[in-house]
């Protein structure tokens, strides 16, 4: 059995990077990690691989702690953001290395390396070196380095961050398909919410010294735990006001301080809030529910805030909106066949039933 099991991890003791890290990765299983740059998340990999030694904690795959051993022994391989491929090798010996260095019988590397390059698409670029190929195809190179040797844990560190959207979308549909990742337990990180959320078969937000939350990844979107979580899954990233919560009774509503933004809690999100009468809070609001109204148009089931255009980008398959509502920008998505002037008024239908409110102080979900 190839599950990977972290229990306790740490790295650094007075401001840890990694602090009691706990997680489990099933064999087969694609997790995914996303977090902000210089969270940890490479660090957790070098870790896992051995290239940094932990102050705490156990990692073990199958029945075998590996904590102690060097990296040569570890059943694991890491493919790295910046490629990591010998200049002066051609494509075929950069995937056969971990290969010669169990000095493997030629004609067992030969076979290995065509298989690989038979998957990956590259078996035309065998004789050439890294210096003569596109950045899509080296990342294929690095990953057939990684899938050649045969581990029983595979480690990838933002493989495709820097590729063009193109090969991007390419080499997601091919982590899809390839049956050799689900043989394994495969732990990716990535700082793009987007391929956390098309990748993984679980995804796990990371935050100052470890995980802050694990699940899903509809699961994740759809009910965070903290406004961390919130605002680090979703392009356009959430909506975060500051604001309290007013009224009396069942009569509650949401207010931005002296601004003009306002709307009112209905139905069981009332009840559920009722204790967080007249706290601060920051509600959380998702572009994708606002929704820009046109002439005359209703929105049953929303509130509707009047408000002006600030900024309006044409992206292709749809539109982002900032617009001024009540002295609050608010950010929302629209049809890719409007477009909009600067200073242009416009009416904003926001879905309330689909808010979000975090505790002010400690970020956490008030209806969790």
């Amino acid at each position: 059995m190839a599950r990977m099991q972290i229990e306790g991890l740490c790295k650094g003791w007075d401001f840890p990077v990694i602090d009691r890290l706990d997680l489990t990765v099933e064999e087969g299983e694609f997790f995914v990690i996303v977090g902000p740059s210089g969270i940890g998340k490479t660090t957790l990999l070098r870790l896992i691989a051995g290239l940094e030694t932990a102050n705490a904690g156990r990692i073990a795959i199958g029945d075998q702690d590996i904590t102690a051993l060097p990296p040569y022994k570890r059943p694991v391989a890491m493919t790295f953001e910046s490629y990591a491929l010998y200049p002066h090798l051609s494509v075929f010996e950069n995937i056969a290395s971990p290969l010669r260095a169990r000095r493997m019988d030629t004609a067992a590397i030969r076979a290995a390396v065509n298989e690989v390059a038979e998957l990956l698409r590259i078996e035309a670029l065998l004789d050439s070196r890294p210096g003569e190929i596109s950045g899509g195809q080296k990342q294929r190179t690095a990953l057939g380095r990684t899938l050649v040797a045969k581990p029983r844990v595979f480690l990838l560190d933002e493989p495709i961050s820097h590729l063009d959207a193109k090969i991007r979308h390419e080499l997601r549909q091919q982590f899809h398909s390839l049956e050799e990742l689900r043989r394994v337990a495969t732990l990716y990180v990535t700082h793009d919410y987007s391929e956390a959320l098309s990748l993984g078969d679980r995804i796990g937000v990371m935050g100052r010294g470890g995980l802050v939350q694990v699940g899903s990844a509809r699961e994740v979107f759809m009910r965070p735990r903290t406004l961390f979580v919130a605002e680090h899954l979703g392009q356009p990233a959430i909506n975060a006001v500051a604001a309290h919560i007013g009224g009396e009774g069942a009569d509650l509503h949401v207010r931005a301080g002296n601004s003009g933004f306002g709307f009112p809690i209905g139905g069981t999100r009332a009840a559920a809030l009722s204790g967080a009468r007249h706290a601060r809070v920051t509600v959380g609001i998702r572009p994708q529910h606002i929704k820009v109204l046109r002439n005359g148009e209703d929105a049953p089931g929303h509130h509707v805030i009047e408000g002006h255009v600030e900024i309006y980008e044409a992206l292709g398959a749809n539109g982002v909106l900032v617009a001024d509502a009540g002295g609050i920008s608010l950010t929302a998505l629209t049809s890719p066949e409007h477009a909009f002037a600067h200073g242009q008024p416009v009416r904003l239908a926001l879905r309330t039933d689909a808010v979000f409110y975090f505790d002010s102080e400690t970020g956490d979900n008030l209806l969790l």
